[in-house]
């Protein structure tokens, strides 16, 4: 089952590198553009403010508690794994503060596009690191 588990947490953290550094590449007119888009469906929709970031936690956390469960049976050292799991639960903290700011402005502001690109990055490196010490 090791074998197994280790496979699939090497392809997570591919995916979580790329899908960061895609994001962290990602331009602020880009990032903005989204934003109308996402806060256009949610009007469109009568999305309320607390069903938006109770979805955004949940998701959020389903996402983060499969990538620790894969980390933390792919027989890793405890420390590397505690070391995960304080990361995302940063990233999940930083998406929900994000979230509220653009909810009450209505756009994103300079700041916040860049705690996301540093979170983004910081994020790519942690699933480089971790998928470069799967294969070693």
């Amino acid at each position: 089952m090791s074998d197994v588990v280790v496979k699939i947490a090497l392809i997570a953290s591919i995916v979580l590198m790329g899908y960061n550094i895609s994001e962290f590449s990602a331009s602020f007119k880009t990032v903005s553009d989204k934003i109308g888009e996402f806060l256009n469906i949610a009007k469109e929709n009568s999305a309320s403010d607390s069903v938006l970031r109770l979805t955004n936690i949940l998701s959020s956390c389903l996402l983060s508690i499969g990538y620790v469960v894969l980390v933390y049976f792919s027989d890793i050292v405890f420390w590397i794994v505690a070391l995960v799991v304080v990361k995302l639960l940063l990233t999940l903290f930083v998406s929900d503060k994000f979230l509220i700011q653009v909810l009450r402005d209505g756009c994103l502001s300079k700041k916040g596009y860049l705690v996301l690109k540093f979170d983004a990055l910081f994020n790519a490196v942690m699933g480089f690191a971790f998928a470069v010490i799967l294969v070693l």
